[in-house]
């Protein structure tokens, strides 16, 4: 790592860096960010504790609750730090039988901890800033308290920068939001120097309606924070893009006929995906199983994710093949519930013939609209193939689901449906 290659706006910072980067490894490296992250978290504690020690002496002195709550605020970026790093060493841990998948998720959870931290240190800020207003009070500013406050801005600014570049560097979430934190910090002590003028000025109500301007910044990013880390621990989404791209890289691969079911499956920084590829039915199974390894070792190599695939064999040479596709994707395109359709099967050497496939629908179609897909999807099954298709055996699921695939068999009488 070079200081010149991360252009580093403080010798300070490259000379902590240097010292706890494995050098033969990329920053955003499993290590690295572990390490990083620690420096990181160990760091802004000790600097939040004395800027606490600090602004909660200079707030008893002058009598300011806006600095008093603002040391209250440092205060719980202490704690919050020391979450980080102990979060960073605990994602240390190796995987074990009872964590197959390691801790990655741990840093969701000390954002979350991060996140109910300043929720509560915000509520009790508005509180005190209430009472302050209710009940106010002459304060005493000194110059030179004014000067000691400026200072601790410039010590949280530089505590902000270490923390975005070292965020930017290992692409840590944790990281960027206690960057974020510190940022509004420096908001808010300048919100309490604005305070200070005010009650110099004789004006001694800005330090309590301050007080309260900072505890909705700490409110804010306290739910935020919260929010992000609960959708992570909860489960959200793959990325389109990574979707595309595991797509293009399976078709891409010799033998495979389509893809479709991708599955991305995170555990912090730990990653899988699941897919099901579409393989020509007349293959022997070896002959399969080789394509099924070469399709997972594309997405592997690509993504250097874990990949699992699963085999559907599809038989395109069946003569009802090509019209049923057509017609199950003109049908879907008339559904603005369905999104797609795969695993299409025609079975029989004579009418009527059997078939079967499954319908994939949006998040928002519920289990209870199905009766009115499946009725749908027969009238238009019948009035295409008329008594070409005797029986219709229908698979409906969303696009991700954990229940098992919703699926009935219907008769097709004489003459269609």
């Amino acid at each position: 790592m070079s200081d010149k290659k991360h252009k580093l706006p403080c010798p300070v910072m490259g000379f902590l860096m240097r010292r706890v980067m494995d050098g033969t490894q990329t920053c955003d490296s499993q290590e690295n960010r572990t390490r990083l992250g620690m420096l990181a978290g160990w760091t802004s504690a000790l600097m939040s504790a004395v800027l606490a020690v600090v602004k909660g002496g200079l707030g008893v002195v002058s009598g300011s609750m806006s600095l008093i709550a603002d040391a209250t605020n440092n205060l719980a970026d202490m704690g919050s730090s020391l979450v980080i790093a102990l979060g960073f060493q605990w994602s240390r841990k190796p995987r074990d039988a009872g964590h197959p998948f390691g801790h990655g998720r741990i840093e969701a959870v000390a954002t979350l901890v991060l996140a109910i931290a300043l929720i509560i240190v915000g509520a009790e800020v508005a509180k005190s800033g209430i009472l302050r207003l209710i009940q106010p009070r002459s304060i005493h500013v000194p110059t030179w308290l004014l000067v000691a406050v400026g200072i601790t801005v410039a010590v949280k600014t530089w505590m902000a920068v270490f923390a975005r570049k070292l965020a930017r560097m290992t692409k840590s979430q944790v990281l960027e939001a206690d960057a974020w934190n510190h940022t509004f910090d420096i908001i808010c002590t300048l919100l309490v120097v604005v305070a200070l003028v005010g009650s110099r000025m004789g004006w001694p109500s800005v330090d309590g309606w301050t007080a309260i301007v900072v505890a909705v910044f700490i409110l804010y990013t306290g739910i935020a924070y919260a929010r992000e880390a609960i959708d992570i621990l909860l489960g959200t989404p793959p990325d389109s893009d990574e979707v595309r791209a595991i797509y293009d890289t399976l078709v891409d691969v010799e033998g495979v006929m389509g893809a479709h079911e991708i599955m991305v499956h995170h555990y912090g920084d730990v990653k899988m995906v699941s897919f099901h590829i579409e393989v020509d039915a007349h293959l022997s199974l070896v002959e399969a199983h080789i394509i099924s390894e070469a399709a997972e070792e594309a997405v592997e190599k690509k993504l250097e994710w874990r990949a699992v695939a699963h085999l559907d064999p599809v038989d395109r040479s069946h003569p009802l093949f090509e019209e049923l596709s057509e017609v199950l994707h003109q049908f879907i395109l008339q559904q603005p519930s369905l999104v797609d359709v795969h695993d299409l099967r025609a079975v029989g050497a004579d009418v009527p013939y059997r078939i079967s496939f499954d319908l994939v629908t949006d998040m928002e179609t519920s289990r209870a609209d199905y009766d009115s897909l499946y009725t749908q999807c027969l009238d238009a099954i019948g009035a295409a193939f008329e008594n070409r298709v005797g029986q219709v055996e229908i698979g409906i699921e969303a696009a991700v689901e954990s229940a098992p695939m919703a699926r009935r068999q219907f008769e097709l009488p004489a003459g269609g449906n």
